[in-house]
């Protein structure tokens, strides 16, 4: 058990929570922190959740453009209440918790306005990040209901690679790859190898899909081998390396490593192996990728996002959890 009431000097000076005593007490409402306290009120948990900031999601917010300045530069020394006091007598039944607010960066320097247009964008703290509509993320906001309480968006017209000085898009289907003009080449004579770089392309998706298919849990034993699993050796390999064995061309393996499987390394020049995706992960991401394709009716391609930022994915689980009555103290003067 833990009890909630916390803070210094004289208790009439702050306001009472009541119920007094909670199964859990969570300081923060950052994504981890938001969903520990939506898990354990559903859980049947008494949970108190309070937060020293004046805003939710922690480091996981997203803040309005013309706010930034402002929380970058915010002092974190706010004077907390002293726990001396309280300590102090003999007679009182709780423990004082000083909460402060930890500041992102140690030195801060801004300069210039905000333009006035800015009002309308906000800006995500742990920087723009799409979610695959096949993602854990998306399957627990499902399971939880916090998806009732955040809107998404689809990523419209699929994904883009930038190669060679133009926007290229990603094929999503066998039409796609086969249909899609910016594979096609400028001149007649390349017609033929152009041709050929789309079936090696669809050959290696036909692959991963047979190698997904073999590697489901219904897959009955011995049947593996027979429908094109891909052997140990070759998932062991550096994917790049494996993309170079299936005789893709380098445009093609910049497609699959970096808009599919989403690398976040230069996997030609990577100074360290920790660093290359193995083909075995590159794999289970495409298989994320194929999934996540068709998976929402209103959603065209393999990614959405928060339409209105990042911090809405914590704030979804507060509500949720709220719902469920946890004790939310949080931005208030007992924090």
């Amino acid at each position: 058990m833990a009890d909630a009431s916390a803070g210094g000097g004289s208790l009439d000076d702050y306001p009472t929570i009541d119920p007094t005593s909670f199964d859990v007490v969570l300081c923060g409402t950052g994504l981890p922190e938001s969903i520990l306290a939506a898990a354990c009120a559903a859980a049947g948990k008494t949970v108190l959740h309070v937060d020293p900031d004046a805003f939710y999601g922690s480091f996981y917010s997203s803040i309005p453009l013309p706010s930034v300045p402002s929380f970058l530069s915010a002092d974190s020394s706010t004077p907390c209440p002293s726990s001396t006091t309280a300590s102090s007598s003999a007679t009182a039944a709780y423990t004082a918790v000083d909460l402060k607010r930890r500041s992102l960066y140690s030195e801060v320097e801004t300069s210039g306005t905000v333009p006035e247009p800015s009002r309308r964008f906000t800006v995500d703290l742990v920087g723009p990040r799409l979610l695959y509509c096949a993602d854990e993320a998306v399957d627990l906001l499902l399971r939880s209901g916090g998806s009732h309480h955040v809107e998404f968006k689809s990523v419209e017209g699929g994904s883009l690679i930038y190669w060679d000085g133009a926007l290229c898009p990603v094929p999503d289907s066998r039409q796609a790859i086969f249909m899609d003009s910016t594979h096609r080449s400028k001149e007649k004579l390349n017609l033929r190898d152009n041709l050929k770089e789309k079936t090696l392309l669809f050959r290696f998706f036909k692959l991963v899909q047979s190698h997904i298919a073999a590697s489901s849990p219904g897959d009955k034993d011995g049947e593996g081998e027979a429908s094109g699993k891909i052997s140990e050796e070759d998932l062991d390999l550096p994917f790049i390396e494996f993309l170079k064995k299936q005789q893709l061309q380098p445009k093609i393996r910049a497609v699959v490593l970096y808009a599919i499987a989403m690398a976040d390394y230069d996997q030609d020049a990577a100074d360290s192996c920790e660093k290359l995706l193995t083909t075995r992960d590159g794999i289970k991401t495409l298989a994320l990728y194929s999934s996540s394709i068709g998976r929402f009716a209103n959603a065209q391609g393999a990614f959405i996002y928060p339409m209105y930022g990042h911090g809405e994915l914590p704030q979804a689980f507060c509500r949720f959890a709220a719902v469920k009555g946890v004790e939310d103290a949080s931005h208030s003067p007992s924090c």
